[in-house]
């Protein structure tokens, strides 16, 4: 399959990039589990540090995406330290429904690996009423670690991958 998606590290959006992904929406009840664009951005441009990475996803060099990765002391305490965390995962709603978010989310697991090449895992929280994300995450190859968790906004799985770089 041919690459649609090119990943970014935040840092090298130029400046009508991160303007134009602030711009960016998903749907209220995405905005529920995940947030939205500007307030992952906002994260983003306050904490980017070495432990805690954004990423944008760019189609035709027009931000359609972003993903934020977390590693410790960032990432929430239930993470392993070998560990990078997955968060806010979003694509654009004008380009859902096309391979968008199963295309960003092989490149983020690439890009988690590449970043932090002594990681071990790939780590994140879906909540259980996002059965749509689940499925996409399970399909992948990632394992539930088996009971629900109280989580941000009600019961989440806790699911986890193996990375290598």
């Amino acid at each position: 399959m041919s690459r649609r998606l090119r990943i970014l590290d935040f840092a090298e959006l130029n400046p009508a990039q991160v303007s134009f992904a602030r711009s960016l929406e998903v749907s209220p009840a995405q905005v529920d589990f995940g947030g939205t664009f500007e307030s992952s951005l906002d994260l983003i441009a306050s904490e980017q540090s070495e432990t805690l990475r954004g990423y944008c996803f760019l189609k035709d060099e027009e931000v359609v995406g972003l993903v934020v990765l977390k590693r410790p002391p960032s990432s929430p305490d239930w993470v392993e330290p070998g560990a990078v965390s997955l968060h806010a995962l979003k694509i654009d709603r004008r380009w859902q429904g096309q391979g968008l978010g199963k295309e960003a989310f092989e490149q983020t697991v690439h890009a988690a690996a590449t970043r932090w090449p002594d990681a071990k895992s790939l780590v994140l929280a879906v909540d259980a009423g996002n059965t749509a994300a689940l499925a996409v995450y399970l399909s992948f190859g990632m394992t539930d670690s088996g009971p629900l968790y109280s989580g941000r906004i009600g019961k989440e799985h806790r699911l986890s991958l193996g990375i290598s770089a």
